[in-house]
């Protein structure tokens, strides 16, 4: 009922804007209103390591994966734009999520202002370090971030390496407001405040404090786009911080993140690599009364670093592209090794006719845990093709 509620009332106001029907938009000239989505379906083999499936469960608990699965993937935006009687341009974008498995109806939504400042981002949408990130080239039917893997190769539970895992910082969709210069001589940089990580609500952040427990995140970006000689250039360098106070007086935890990313095109390949390192330095009480002692090496710490390599070939309407990615978390000093994921991610893309591409994936995962124990290791390999269309 709730979903139906959302999708109805978005679909109203994208109503009222494409019609123009208030007393304010009927004044003046109506708003520019586009609405364009996207739509994958895919179908994909993909077996886990027999000594995860076999000690994933206790007594008759035992988890047994499918070998075989149907995934769909969609979204629909709709988009209004416009200019004030002083020049400067404002945009609107809701963004919803289509898939019936979907946990969230609403991916994003912002206002933007522009002008010779650059642009202002007002609402739910990426931060600035992400958007202006670098990263190396990759294709397919299996997205090489996010948490594609983890729906073919299922991660255990005790490994602490997110599913979501990337090489760059700053990709939640929180409330915030975030500023993108224009582009100088190739450079552009951005900056973004969000007052709250954590809630979804219009509450006020309670961020301070013996009870404050909400945290605000500040991250800066700076890219560049240009030529040298007859290749094309990139370059991308984020910084990242997050402070969130706890229940314990003294007691914080801050952690910073730096992404580097570059990128080079030369003829029909793309030569790519980024780099991640997350950095925990917060705080906790060490005992009773006593100074605070650093948690980083701990199994609540944050510390993490990516690695992501790629190299990418396109030619006409075929897009191929090899990567590899690895992620690792040190989690407790008094234990050898760390928790990681590898990937390595062969892909494709073939269009097929206007908006619409075959794509293609074959993706070796590796989900490591610092100790040994089987139901704590899992490895497999998916295949997987399908269709995208974009509207």
């Amino acid at each position: 009922m709730k979903k139906s509620l959302y999708l109805t009332s978005a679909l109203v106001a994208a109503s009222v804007l494409a019609l123009g029907s208030t007393d304010s938009m009927a004044a003046g000239k109506a708003l520019k209103v586009g609405v364009s989505g996207s739509y994958k379906a895919v179908v994909g083999y993909a077996k886990s390591s027999s000594g995860f499936t076999t000690s994933s469960g206790v007594g008759t608990a035992l988890t047994s994966y499918n070998t075989m699965d149907v995934k769909t993937d969609s979204e629909v935006h709709f988009k209004a734009s416009g200019t004030t009687d002083s020049g400067m341009k404002i945009g609107v974008g809701i963004e919803l999520e289509t898939d019936q498995a979907t946990t969230t109806d609403i991916d994003g939504t912002y206002m933007t202002i522009g002008g010779g400042f650059g642009t202002i981002m007002l609402g739910s949408s990426v931060h600035a370090a992400a958007m202006l990130a670098v990263n190396a080239p990759s294709a397919g039917a299996v997205g090489v971030f996010g948490g594609d893997s983890n729906t073919w190769v299922p991660r255990p539970a005790n490994v602490s390496v997110a599913t979501t895992a990337g090489a760059n910082i700053g990709g939640a969709e929180h409330q915030k407001i975030r500023w993108n210069s224009p582009s100088f001589s190739g450079f552009t940089a951005g900056a973004s405040y969000t007052p709250d990580r954590s809630s979804v609500d219009n509450a006020m952040p309670a961020n301070g404090g013996n009870g404050g427990t909400d945290g605000s995140v500040i991250d800066l970006a700076l890219k560049y786009s240009g030529k040298m000689g007859t290749n094309a250039v990139s370059g991308s360098v984020g910084w990242w911080a997050h402070d969130v106070a706890t229940a314990a007086a003294n007691a914080s935890t801050s952690t910073e993140g730096l992404s580097l990313g570059a990128s080079t095109t030369m003829g029909a390949f793309t030569l790519g690599a980024g780099y991640k390192e997350v950095t925990t330095t917060g705080k906790t009480l060490s005992t009773f009364n006593a100074g605070p002692a650093s948690i980083s090496g701990t199994a609540n710490s944050l510390d993490e670093e990516a690695v992501n390599v790629g190299v990418g070939w396109i030619q006409g309407k075929t897009t191929l592209a090899l990567n590899y990615f690895r992620v690792e978390m040190d989690l407790a000093t008094g234990t050898e090794g760390e928790d990681s994921v590898t990937k390595w991610t062969l892909g494709a893309k073939q269009n097929i006719g206007p908006g619409i591409d075959f794509l293609g994936t074959v993706q070796n995962v590796v989900w490591s845990d610092e100790g040994d124990g089987a139901a704590d290791n899992n490895k497999g390999t998916a295949f997987v093709g399908g269709i995208a269309v974009t509207f």
